[in-house]
Formats: structure tokens, C-alpha cells, sequence
């Protein structure tokens, strides 16, 4: 599979319970402050009115990052729009990485102190790419392999994928582990 439009999707602990809005001034800080790494941070949008929607999203010229609520549960997205070198191995780590990383800046921020953690326990992986990566189970079997070496390997636990096909929907993968770790052991593996 040729894509670098990967997407990881990391759900709050259920005790977070963050207004979408409040995200707004930490994303800002974090482009004042150029505080994510290999990311040009241009601007943030809230769209906290629209229901189950994208919420507050840090733009940057490599991806977006989304404080989202789509399936009404609130989650964290980074979404890859530029092109990462290396095979996919290498691109769904780095994406991973980068999403772990953002996971953990908004756990330690100021802003958020106490309000905020990640589960990982379970997560989902999207391909933002239906030309490279329609929604079909050629594309899941094309991807499966590299997808759990790189989870099995950052989560130290055992992974359950589950997958369905939609010809609607972007392709996604839901990923359950067989136990929770804490954030920063998780992306120490990374």
C-alpha cells in the first residue's frame, strides 16, 4: 500500500471530560511555541458546534490534528497529509509516533492539568487515501501485517484488529490490546 494519509485515532479515559473549546488556546500555544516537532503549526479551528463532528483541529502543513467527538466518544486524531519516506512499517511508526506524542504534550499541558489521559487499551487506524486504499479486505490484508508489527511491538500486549468493509466510509481498522499501559511507556517503544 503507497500512502502516507494515515491516520491513528486515540480515545479519552472515560473520566476525561474535556469541553472541545478548551483546546483551542492550547493548540495555539503550541504554534507559538513551535512545540510539535517536524510540524509547521498554522493555525487552529474550532468546530465545537457541529455535533459529533471535528471539534478543535490544529492545522499544520504535514497533518491535522483533531480533537474529535464522531462516534460520541471524544478522541484525538492526527491525521498525515504529507508524504513520509519508507515503507509502510516505517510510516505507520512514525504517524503513530507523532500521535503518541501529541497524546502526551496535551496530557502534560498546563491548560489541561488533571482533566485529561488516553486510554490504550484500544485505538483505530485510518487510511485518508480511497484511491491507494479503498475500504476493501485486499486493502486490510495489504496492511494487516505491517499495521500489528508495529502495534505489537509499541503496546507490548497482545492486538485483536476487526475490520468491515464500507464503500463509503475511509478505510479503518478498530485495534483492542490485551492490557492498558501508561501513555509514556507506550511511546518510550516507539
Amino acid at each position: 500500500m503507497d500512502s502516507s494519509k494515515l491516520a491513528f485515532k486515540l480515545y479519552f479515559a472515560p473520566q476525561s471530560q474535556v469541553p472541545v473549546e478548551e483546546f483551542v488556546p492550547v493548540f495555539h500555544h503550541w504554534i507559538q511555541q513551535r512545540a510539535l516537532a517536524g510540524h509547521q503549526l498554522i493555525d487552529v479551528a474550532d468546530y465545537s458546534h457541529v455535533y459529533q463532528g471535528p471539534g478543535t483541529m490544529l492545522i499544520s502543513h504535514e497533518a491535522n490534528l483533531h480533537i474529535d467527538g464522531e462516534d460520541g466518544r471524544l478522541s484525538l486524531i492526527y491525521v498525515r497529509k504529507a508524504p513520509i519516506a519508507g515503507s509502510l512499517q516505517d510510516r505507520i511508526r512514525a504517524v503513530l509516533g507523532y500521535t503518541l506524542q501529541a497524546a502526551s504534550m496535551l496530557e502534560a499541558a498546563p491548560e489541561l492539568a488533571g482533566k485529561l489521559s488516553f486510554r490504550t487499551d484500544e485505538i483505530a487506524f485510518r487510511v485518508n487515501d480511497r484511491l491507494n486504499a479503498p475500504n476493501t479486505t485486499a486493502t486490510f490484508d495489504a496492511i494487516k501485517g505491517d499495521l500489528e508489527a508495529v502495534l505489537k511491538k509499541t503496546f507490548a500486549s497482545p492486538i485483536t484488529l476487526s475490520y468491515a468493509p464500507h464503500a463509503e466510509q475511509l478505510f479503518e481498522a478498530g485495534v483492542k490490546f490485551g492490557a492498558s499501559s501508561l501513555l509514556k511507556d507506550v511511546l518510550s517503544r516507539i
